[in-house]
């Protein structure tokens, strides 16, 4: 009795093996299959120079990008130009994070911000544990979700700028924002 049970679970050990080998290969086959002349397949060509993303989720491509264009929205601003060759002092505040996903790389975002600052010559960048400065620069990035159907997903993300004096006035605020979008869930 014995031998019999091990045979039949040996056969039965080979049969799964077999059919699960089988559907392997024909799930791969049917990922392989042409498509006919006019009709469209899932896969979209994207643009090498581009950010393509895989999700809607922040890369640190995207964090180089967002981050230089709205610090050189505020370099080129009246507010900046109008330093002319005086050079404040001024503070980089660590970026606040409000958006849902709570692993977004601040100090990234920050490390950014603050080399496109000093790399201006426009301004001297001091640490923020300086008791003499002009300006301090505080940042916000946000985000917004939308859902369409079929899991189609598209996320909005926004950093603003925002420049105040020692007194706590507001001289200058400045924001770009950066749309990424996540298709429909597919198995092929």
């Amino acid at each position: 009795m014995k031998t019999l049970n091990k045979k039949t679970t040996h056969v039965n050990i080979v049969k799964n093996t077999l059919l699960f080998s089988m559907l392997g290969a024909s799930v791969i086959m049917a990922g392989c299959q042409s498509i006919p002349m006019g009709q469209q397949s899932d896969v979209a060509m994207v643009d090498a120079k581009g950010r393509g993303h895989l999700q809607a989720q922040l890369t640190m491509a995207d964090y180089v990008a967002l981050a230089e264009t709205v610090t050189n929205k505020m370099l080129t601003s009246k507010l900046v130009q109008g330093w002319g060759k005086r050079k404040p002092k001024v503070i980089a505040a660590v970026p606040v994070n409000n958006t849902d996903n709570e692993n977004v790389r601040m100090s990234d975002l920050h490390d950014r911000i603050q080399e496109t600052l000093f790399n201006s010559g426009v301004m001297r960048v001091v640490d923020k544990s300086a008791t003499s400065f002009d300006y301090i620069i505080k940042s916000e990035l946000t985000s917004t979700r939308q859902y369409g159907k079929g899991g189609k997903e598209l996320v909005y993300y926004t950093l603003q700028l925002k420049m105040f004096t020692l007194m706590g006035e507001l001289k200058g605020q400045w924001s770009d924002d950066l749309a990424m979008a996540k298709s429909e869930k597919s198995m092929f």
